[in-house]
């Protein structure tokens, strides 16, 4: 019911007020930039990106670990999926469940190996490439390599979601 009356509370409020102070609001109000990148933007330097991924996967490589686990959280934004735990045997993805003290439906992304996820890296960067407006931030673990982080988006101006973020904890070679 109070719902129902805010409306006319609203509009009895606003003809009290004096014409200059609507006129006014007008005048304060923030512009909104059209088609551009947010005033902030950076844009990330994917020639160090690769690089990255190139010595992330030699180390990989020359650490030869084929059997770990890992837990892998996900958000596509607007929607966090709860954090899964992997478990690779030998290369191959052996499963996948939810991780401790989690409870929901587990991510698409969640079942792959390291070489998948460099895999993905590799995707994200050649699409983001081209985007106006790209937003990455990648991360590995200094000593074998392994991804720890990804972070894809748009900082387009006036933009409030289409990213999205994975991380890989709780690494355990088996």
């Amino acid at each position: 019911m109070p719902r129902l009356l805010l409306a006319p509370v609203l509009l009895a409020l606003t003809m009290s007020l004096p014409s200059p102070v609507l006129a006014g609001a007008a005048e304060t109000s923030v512009p909104l930039s059209v088609g551009g990148c947010a005033p902030d933007y950076v844009r990330p330097d994917f020639r160090a990106l690769e690089r990255g991924l190139a010595l992330a996967r030699l180390k990989w490589a020359t650490a030869k670990v084929k059997n770990y686990r890992y837990d892998f959280a996900q958000i596509a934004a607007p929607v966090a999926f709860p954090t899964a735990r992997v478990t690779v045997k030998a290369g191959l993805v052996q499963g996948v469940g939810l991780a401790p003290g989690e409870q929901g439906e587990i991510g698409g992304q969640a079942r792959a190996t390291v070489e998948a996820r460099f895999a993905a890296i590799a995707e994200t960067l050649r699409l983001q490439r081209g985007q106006k407006c790209p937003a990455v931030e990648v991360a590995y673990d200094p000593t074998d390599g392994h991804p720890t982080r990804l972070y894809s988006g748009s900082r387009a101006a006036n933009i409030a979601d289409g990213w999205g973020e994975w991380r890989v904890t709780n690494f355990t070679r088996l």
